[in-house]
Parts: C-alpha cells; sequence; structure tokens
C-alpha cells in the first residue's frame, strides 16, 4: 500500500509501515511544513493513503470536496507513541482491507469508517 504519513505522525509508525513492506512517503523527512491541502493533493494524484494525526484532512474532504484516496486519522494525540502504533498494530489488518475509498478514525477504543463520496 502507498502511504503518505504526515509529519505529525510518529517516526515509530513510518518505521512499522515500511518494514512491513508498505511504501511510505514521511512528510517530516522531504514536505516539512506543506500544507495540507497540498499533502493532499499530492496524496490523490500519485495514489497515496494519507496517514495523519490531524483533523483539518477531514474538513478538506468533508467541507472543501477535496478528493482522496483514502485517510487515516490517529485520534491518539495525547498518547505516547509507542501506544499509538500498538494501537495501529492491533487494527491494522481491519483498516487495511477497508481503507480505499473510506475516511478511517482510529481512537484508543473504536474505529469509525466513513464512505468518501465525490462532489
Amino acid at each position: 500500500m502507498r502511504i503518505l504519513a504526515d509529519e505529525n505522525v510518529p517516526r515509530a509508525i513510518v518505521a512499522w509501515l515500511r518494514d512491513t513492506g508498505h511504501d511510505v512517503l514521511y512528510s517530516a523527512e522531504s514536505r516539512k511544513q506543506t500544507p495540507d491541502a497540498n499533502l493532499l493533493a499530492e496524496a490523490e494524484a500519485q495514489g497515496y493513503i494519507v496517514l495523519t494525526g490531524d483533523k483539518d484532512f477531514g474538513e478538506l474532504i468533508f467541507r472543501d470536496h477535496s478528493n482522496s484516496h483514502g485517510v487515516i486519522l490517529l485520534r491518539m494525540k495525547n498518547r505516547p507513541a509507542a501506544i499509538r502504533l500498538v494501537r495501529l498494530q492491533q487494527v491494522w489488518a481491519l483498516v487495511e482491507s477497508r481503507l480505499l475509498g473510506h475516511f478511517v478514525v482510529v481512537t484508543a477504543s473504536k474505529i469509525r469508517l466513513r464512505p468518501l463520496t465525490k462532489p
């Protein structure tokens, strides 16, 4: 899977995704401080899924009607990186199987999937 990880995603999560065979473009390595709208447009143009801890991507998609192949929002900002990694590992099989065409929100206790609709 091709994933564009926002710079707010812990490096440990990026490393784990890469170790499991995913193609991860990490904005902290090459696109620091790139506006979210630009990251989303790049991800869409190049066929990447967005992985972020930033709720602004939801606004770009649902309010502004930006297109996306899929987004994973990790809503665990106040949790240590190790806890976020463990949680993502626990739910990854489900997230990965339902990700395309969905906005997926992963919290400490649940997962929400919302279909992406194009205007």
